[in-house]
């Protein structure tokens, strides 16, 4: 079984630790929060142009729409590295 590339974290960020004492935690100091992957961003931002320009009443199965907003954004992260999906 292939791993699916997930392209990496789409908006990863580094918090204070303040932020982590303030939460009851123990570790302070900066803290790293990947958020989500590149691929969930590509395939939620490719859902979202296709539902808008979908009618209210055509049909379309949501599964088949999730399958192809990943397609997609296996060939944007494809792409991006210079190959192909």
């Amino acid at each position: 079984m292939t791993e699916t590339n997930n392209g990496g974290p789409a908006f990863p960020s580094i918090t204070e630790g303040e932020i982590a004492k303030w939460a009851g935690m123990t570790k302070i100091g900066p803290i790293a929060h990947p958020g989500m992957s590149l691929r969930d961003y590509f395939a939620g931002q490719a859902l979202a142009g296709w539902l808008a320009s979908f009618p209210p009443d055509c049909g379309v199965k949501a599964k088949q729409c999730a399958e192809l907003a990943y397609e997609l954004a296996d060939a944007m992260i494809a792409a991006g590295k210079g190959g192909d999906a």
